[in-house]
């Protein structure tokens, strides 16, 4: 006859179904007790010691031949001892959660204590926000003072509410924001979506924490911060139709021609690498991110026309890389390289006044780059009354226009300048990425105050615990060939000396 239970049973684990008593140890007895494992899993122990104790008393009449008199259980049921000689684990799970003890200890579960205060969903029309800057008796006069820059709106957004509509309506058109039960209106959802909206960029605009949101809106804490992460992913998703290298040779012939003007031709634009500080970077990952900074930082490569436009960012990479390892894995700088930009020719002057052309777009840089033809850098050490020192105060003076791109989008945006207070290095990047669209987004009311534009001012690594999407692998494509790059990068160099110096003899 088979056992009654598996002796790996924890209630059975002290007694036999062939003994005539059975036995619980409990403390007394070396300080086991076989039914705590029970106890962890089912939570209510007087359900087995029941039905021990039913078992125990059926079983006293249990012989040495395996035979057992029909007797009744304690609840006044027939019970036989030869059915539970059949009995098995189904049985037993099927009585168990059938039996009248387990149905009342799942109902007495510990109730939670009610709340001290009332949650109460805020009335969103009756928020401040609403109250100051969205009713519609003062919405217009909103309007038209957003657009100035000291206004008390620009201060708390950093935009125009004209541009907050242009967000809201890209949410709600594209389905990014959806109805909520107290919340299912129209009017009522466009309202919701403008306050959430202005929340997101008063955190990116001001570095303001997300507690700090709910007694201006009447939307709760969690809610700013669950749409904010949707703010910035969405915005990110889009970035392709904000952020993009000239298409058509028309509007690269606009960005060269200014250049042209001031006796840099071919030119495309600049490039430049910007740091940004990450608070929350992880502690195992301090030294991989803290480069040149005294604190953990994110990287990314930037490309701008002189208008201070963002045309090309690379994809965030570690503090420690250098300008030279990134270029070398920026995707845009490989799309000037090798794209259509490197068959685009453009004319300058020799030392002898005869016409020139030369194929192949290049970028303004610093010295930190490589010797590329794409990359065109001032000298060092030349003397500023020479062709070369002449030259180079040109280029100077043009890669300023990046810096200065640099430094409206950190005091815009303070998020970046006091530091990214976020664990994932995705986050940081998303944030960058929408921090740079608002940013092109302002291009238009800014170029609109401007009378003249200013033309002359990472696959887990291995031990490293963050995950970078774009490969830090440089291609070996672009590792060939240096001495053969070098020579025309400096013959490059040297023909825009020589167009530079003709240009000024032909003024003189």
């Amino acid at each position: 006859m088979r056992p009654l239970f598996p002796s790996n049973w924890p209630f059975c684990a002290g007694f036999s179904p062939f003994t005539e008593h059975l036995s619980i140890r409990g403390e007394d007895d070396n300080n086991i007790n076989p039914t705590s494992p029970f106890r962890d899993d089912f939570g209510n122990i007087n359900v087995v010691e029941n039905f021990a104790k039913s078992l125990q008393h059926q079983l006293e009449g249990f012989n040495d031949e395996g035979e057992g008199d029909a007797q009744y259980d304690t609840d006044g049921s027939f019970f036989d001892i030869n059915n539970y000689a059949e009995f098995d684990e189904d049985d037993f799970i099927d009585w168990y959660e059938n039996s009248d003890d387990n149905n009342i200890a799942s109902n007495q579960r510990k109730k939670r204590a009610a709340n001290r205060y009332g949650y109460e969903f805020g009335v969103i029309v009756e928020s401040n926000w609403y109250q100051k800057f969205l009713r519609p008796e003062i919405c217009q006069r909103t309007y038209e003072e957003s657009m100035d820059e000291s206004s008390q709106f620009r201060c708390l957004f950093h935009m125009p509410l004209l541009k907050i509509d242009e967000l809201v309506h890209l949410f709600l058109s594209s389905g990014w924001i959806c109805p909520t039960k107290h919340c299912c209106g129209h009017n009522t959802l466009s309202i919701r979506a403008e306050l959430l909206v202005m929340a997101c960029l008063h955190v990116l605009g001001l570095a303001i924490p997300f507690g700090a949101l709910s007694h201006n809106t009447n939307i709760s804490t969690l809610e700013h911060c669950k749409f904010f992460h949707t703010f910035i992913t969405k915005m990110h998703s889009v970035c392709d139709n904000y952020i993009y290298l000239p298409k058509y040779q028309q509007e690269l012939d606009e960005i060269m021609d200014r250049y042209n003007d001031m006796g840099l031709p071919g030119c495309g634009g600049l490039i430049d690498v910007v740091h940004v500080k990450w608070s929350q970077c992880p502690a195992g990952d301090a030294n991989c991110c803290k480069g040149k900074e005294s604190h953990p930082s994110m990287a990314w490569e930037v490309i701008s026309n002189n208008t201070c436009k963002i045309i090309g960012i690379s994809y965030v990479q570690f503090g420690t890389r250098n300008d030279k390892h990134i270029v070398k894995i920026d995707k845009n700088v490989a799309k000037i390289r090798d794209g259509w930009f490197s068959q685009v020719q453009w004319e300058y002057n020799d030392m002898h006044f005869n016409v020139m052309t030369e194929t192949g777009v290049y970028l303004i840089c610093d010295g930190g780059y490589l010797r590329w033809p794409v990359l065109m850098c001032p000298y060092k050490h030349a003397s500023i009354a020479s062709r070369e020192g002449y030259f180079s105060t040109k280029v100077e003076g043009a890669c300023k226009d990046v810096e200065c791109t640099f430094g409206i989008l950190k005091k815009r945006w303070r998020i970046l300048d006091y530091g990214i207070c976020f664990y994932d290095i995705k986050v940081g990047n998303k944030i960058l990425v929408t921090c740079c669209i608002l940013h092109n987004m302002m291009l238009s009311k800014v170029q609109d105050d401007l009378v003249t534009p200013p033309v002359s001012h990472g696959i887990p690594t291995d031990g490293s615990g963050m995950w970078l999407e774009a490969s830090s692998d440089v291609p070996a494509a672009v590792m060939s060939n240096k001495r053969w790059l070098a020579a025309c990068w400096a013959k490059r160099r040297g023909a825009l000396v020589d167009h530079l110096h003709m240009s000024i003899k032909q003024r003189g």
